[in-house]
Order: structure tokens, then sequence, then C-alpha cells
């Protein structure tokens, strides 16, 4: 128990986040050059990322369960191959069907390891929930920034982005080197059968104040994930190419992981609803000047602004939801991620129809109106009795 308690973990988890969001986070600048190379719109482009999030959907109701019945180890190695499986195809995707099933395998697999590492924080870390998840994702923060700065490169290099995917299954691969020479215990066993387990969950999901974090999450994650994806597909339509939009995303991405640096220190002194509340309050009034200011360097420094504001609140909810059932950390982490993946898979189909046949606005106008709805959750998570009580 002593040698899964240091920083080896939390280490190992940095990384693994680092690699698999950089591989996922290449496909979002490039949507608009995707999109004509496979010769379809972008609400096709976006049908695309829907299903591949079902994927994740389908694997945050299933995997904390997986884990009580395999072992954590195991279900990180499952995680790992269909990633790699998913990798594999997307170099060899030259045709619209054969992007749709290794972009699903690639982010299947994704949605495995992220539920792995949350199960990580959750058994081996319950003491420092929310500043061991908060250090996992700098991975992902880190990854905002790589990912951009890579396209650019790719792009300025004129190397076919396709040639990435055959590197990310190498690091993969070292991954489950070091995977295999880490001791982790198997804490958590199954007491009973799988309908207990599915039990549970209802339990758990009919939870007034846990059905309240869910739906923070699950709009919160909206926001983000979408913002990201059309953040290219955005500035084209204000005659600003891919090469430079990305940096500008580079610089998103070095905001947010400037939040999650300050989110860390801000816990230690305020409430964690609190912090949400204020959080969502400033962000809209941010992305409000991103969307009708026109000067582009004002443009970037909203844009900057708002990824401090908006970023760690998955973390500081999913802190306060799981705290909420401290013996089902694997089944609360994985519904955690349901409601996250739900709210993309429904939000990453309506932004890519809004863009294709609305305008390329459309993204920035739903967000606006998911950060007055988040607003609205979080004063009731911070001022209704019933909720006082709980938090």
């Amino acid at each position: 128990m002593q040698r899964i308690r240091g920083s080896k973990i939390l280490i190992y988890a940095f990384f693994q986040i680092l690699i698999l969001a950089s591989a996922r986070g290449i496909i979002a600048p490039l949507i608009p050059l995707i999109s004509g190379e496979l010769g379809v719109g972008l609400d096709y482009i976006g049908s695309a990322i829907a299903l591949s999030i079902f994927a994740l959907f389908f694997v945050s109701l299933t995997t904390g369960n997986l884990i009580e019945i395999m072992g954590l180890k195991k279900v990180l190695y499952i995680g790992l191959a269909i990633n790699f499986a998913g990798s594999v195809m997307l170099f060899f995707s030259y045709t619209f069907p054969m992007f749709i099933v290794a972009y699903f395998l690639m982010e299947m697999g994704v949605g495995i390891l992220i539920i792995g590492n949350l199960s990580i924080v959750g058994t081996f870390y319950s003491k420092k929930k929310t500043s061991s998840l908060i250090k996992i994702n700098y991975g992902n923060t880190t990854a905002f920034i790589v990912s951009p700065l890579l396209v650019s490169l790719l792009l300025f290099v004129e190397i076919n982005w396709r040639y990435y995917y055959i590197i990310h299954p190498a690091l993969l691969g070292i991954l489950a080197i070091i995977l295999w020479r880490m001791d982790i215990p198997r804490l958590v066993r199954v007491e009973g059968s799988l309908r207990k387990l599915f039990r549970a969950n209802k339990w758990i999901v009919s939870n007034p104040a846990f059905l309240l974090c869910g739906f923070i999450i699950l709009l919160y994650v909206s926001v983000m994930n979408t913002f990201y994806v059309w953040f290219t597909s955005y500035f084209t339509s204000i005659d600003i190419g891919i090469n430079i939009s990305s940096l500008f995303l580079s610089i998103y991405g070095a905001a947010i992981f400037l939040g999650m640096i300050l989110r860390n220190k801000l816990i230690q002194h305020f409430k964690k609803k609190r912090i949400l509340f204020f959080s969502f309050t400033i962000s809209i009034f941010l992305l409000a000047g991103i969307l009708f200011v026109d000067n582009l360097v004002a443009k970037n420094i909203f844009i900057f602004l708002f990824g401090i504001g908006i970023a760690g609140n998955f973390s500081l909810t999913f802190s306060i939801a799981s705290g909420l059932f401290p013996k089902h950390t694997n089944s609360a982490s994985g519904l955690t991620v349901a409601f996250a993946n739900l709210g993309m898979m429904i939000f990453q189909y309506l932004s890519g129809y809004m863009s294709e046949y609305f305008s390329r606005n459309s993204v920035l106008y739903i967000n606006l109106t998911l950060l007055v709805i988040l607003i609205v959750l979080t004063s009731f998570l911070n001022f209704h009795r019933k909720f006082q009580r709980v938090f």
C-alpha cells in the first residue's frame, strides 16, 4: 500500500492523460481540413464526434463496475489496447466510415483510461481528492497547449496529420510497459453480483445532490469541449487560417493550465461550490467579449481570461459528487463521467449542425446559454437550504 501512496502513480497518470489527450486534441483544430479531405460537411464531422462520445458514454456506465470485478490494472490495459487499435486505424482513415470507426475506438479507450484515473484518485488519494485530481488533469491542460502547437508544426512542415498516429501507438506501448512494472494493489473487490452493483448505481443517481452535480458536469464539460473542438472552425469564418488559429488555441490552453494552478490555490481558502458559482458568473462576460468584440488582439485577451476563468471546474464538481458516496467511488466516478459524455454527445452534434447550416458563431451562442444555466444550478448548490445541509 505504501508504494502506491507515493507520487509514482500520479506521475504515471499525468503522462498517460497527456499522451492520450494530445492524440485526441490534434483532431479538433484540424476539423476544417479533415472535413475537406473526406468530402463531408461540418454536420457530418459533428455526428462522428457525437458517435465517438457515445463510446465514452457507454464505457462510463460500465468501466466502474469492470474495475470492481477485474481490478484497476487489467482495465487500464484494456483501455490502452482499444486506444492503440483506434490510433492505427486513424492512420488509414482516408474514407469517412473508416474515420468514424477509428475515432470511435480511440475515444472508447480514452474513456476507460479516464475513469481508471478517477478511480485511482478516489481510491488511493481520498484525503486529497481535489488537489490530486487537479494534478492529474494538468496532463489534460498541458495537452491543450501541445496539440495545437503540433497542428501548427505539421501544417508548417507540410506533413500529413495521419503520420502522428503511427508515433502514438509507440507511446502507448511505453505506457503499457511502465504499467506492467507498477504495483497497483487490488483493494476493491466485488461483494455480491452485478445486480447489486447496478442497484448501487440506481441508488447513486436517485440522490438529488448527486444529480445536481451531474447536471453541472454535463453542461460544464459541454462548454469546455465544444469551445475547444470548434475553435478553429469559428476562426475560419473570420478568415483566420488553421495554422494561425491553432496558435491562438495554444494560448487558450496555456490559460487553462494557469487556471488549474489557480484553482489548486483557491480550494485551500474558499469552498468549492463558491468557486464554481463565481467562475461561471465571470466566464459568461468573458465569453460575450469573445463573441462581440471584433479586434483580434482584444478577442485573444478575452480568450485567455476565459480560459483562466473556466478551468478546473470538473475537478471541483467531481470531488463534491464523489464525496457523497465514499464506499462506491468507482461507480460514482463512472456515473459522473457518464453525465459529462451525455452532454458532449448532445452538444457536439448540435454545434456541428448549427455551424454547417446557420453560423460558425453558433457554438459561442450555445456556450453562453449553457453558462446561464450553470449559474442557476450553482446558485442552487450555494444558496438552497436543501443543498447547504448536504455540502
